[in-house]
């Protein structure tokens, strides 16, 4: 009788404990992968690495991307010394779409741009765990 009463609470012991820690393990819903995705890239840092391309010529190693998303659906990005005569540009809430290949999920986004009369684009791009891939076209 003694055993299964030390049995049961065991038991009732490893039921609590088993649900307590399976929904710890991201409580923000994608908190962690937003950290991976979120950052300045360049295209000499490994840890977040840019390869990015105007109209097929690779940009300048002096060329970032400050890459930022609160909820995955969404996506900011800073671009600095890309384009001539424009230090600093902003691409503002543009559209993220999850795609997942086996483990690895990434994020991939396309859109235009105008900036004034004398520059418009268009870009298309991804980014998976600390790499940022873009593309833009000058129209």
């Amino acid at each position: 009788m003694r055993l299964d009463w030390v049995l049961g609470l065991l038991a009732l012991g490893m039921i609590s404990m088993s649900s307590i820690s399976c929904g710890d393990d991201t409580p923000d819903k994608g908190f962690e992968l937003i950290s991976y995705l979120d950052g300045n890239y360049t295209p000499t840092d490994d840890a977040c690495h840019l390869s990015a391309t105007i109209n097929g010529k690779e940009v300048s190693e002096k060329a970032s991307v400050t890459f930022h998303t609160k909820d995955l659906q969404t996506g900011n990005m800073v671009l600095k010394n890309f384009f001539e005569e424009y230090a600093s540009l902003e691409i503002e809430e543009f559209t993220l779409i999850q795609e997942t290949e086996g483990e690895s999920v990434r994020f991939t986004f396309t859109g235009t741009q105008r900036v004034d009369e004398t520059l418009q684009f268009s870009y298309s791009g991804y980014v998976v765990y600390g790499k940022l891939y873009i593309e833009f076209n000058i129209q």
